[in-house]
């Protein structure tokens, strides 16, 4: 008696594969796409801190600019006042110039000589908040009763691909972020400089004689994980945007 033998033909084993081999490629499209979804959060994550580091950085210097405390930069008679004193927020060539006073307090027992870059700043204020005000970027004498104000200039500016910083007019910029396709600045008005608050649209310029009207400033950041050509293969943009309000105005 002859036995039949049984198994798969050739027909069932390709079959088989070819099953075998779409299941394969569905979980390896699965696979690579938890892996693009995962680097696409911590590339935005990071987008997300490197935009917060550097908008807390300009609002907080926004906020300060301007500020003289108790001395009135003008009551010094015959006083030439650094032009950028005159103007502590400017924008010219994509640069943004933030003059702020720096976290010092200190008034005079006695005569004190302080030495030019004294706590990291470009201008040294002194004077007794009435009817004297000496400003220098050189060596500075306090009398006693005197109070001191320190003073130093922010340049920020976008270089390619990256925000920087340059401290007191000298020196090499330094890189705060990367990865950045679009930096701008914006200015709101007063109509009238003695209005508090801004009237019409944002612009994109900032003249000397505007200054006393200038009541905010809005700072829009783009971040792409492809600034070098964005428009090429960009898995990922991300736009931040803030608007910072001025504390200090030269009428008050």
């Amino acid at each position: 008696m002859s036995r039949r033998l049984s198994g798969f033909g050739l027909v069932e084993l390709l079959v088989s594969m070819a099953l075998g081999l779409l299941l394969t490629m569905a979980l390896m499209q699965t696979l690579l796409g938890s892996r693009d979804s995962l680097l696409l959060l911590r590339l935005g994550n990071q987008f997300q801190e490197d935009a917060r580091y550097l908008m807390g950085r300009l609002a907080t210097d926004l906020r300060a600019a301007g500020s003289e405390g108790c001395l009135d930069l003008q009551l010094g008679s015959g006083l030439a006042l650094p032009a950028p004193l005159a103007q502590p927020v400017s924008y010219q060539g994509g640069v943004l110039q933030i003059v702020t006073a720096l976290p010092v307090r200190v008034q005079a027992d006695a005569a004190i000589t302080y030495r030019p870059g004294t706590f990291g700043a470009r201008w040294l204020v002194a004077g007794n908040c009435q009817d004297r005000v000496a400003i220098t970027e050189d060596t500075l004498q306090l009398q006693p009763g005197d109070w001191l104000l320190a003073l130093r200039q922010l340049e920020y500016r976008q270089q390619g691909e990256r925000v920087q910083v340059r401290l007191n007019g000298s020196g090499n910029f330094e890189t705060l972020i990367e990865q950045v396709v679009d930096f701008q600045v914006q200015f709101a008005l007063a109509s009238d400089a003695a209005l508090p608050d801004a009237g019409g649209r944002y612009q994109p310029t900032l003249t000397a004689g505007e200054q006393p009207r200038l009541r905010s400033v809005r700072v829009s950041l783009a971040l792409s994980d492809n600034p070098g050509s964005p428009q090429a293969g960009r898995l990922l943009t991300q736009r931040f945007t803030q608007v910072t309000r001025l504390r200090n105005r030269p009428d008050q």
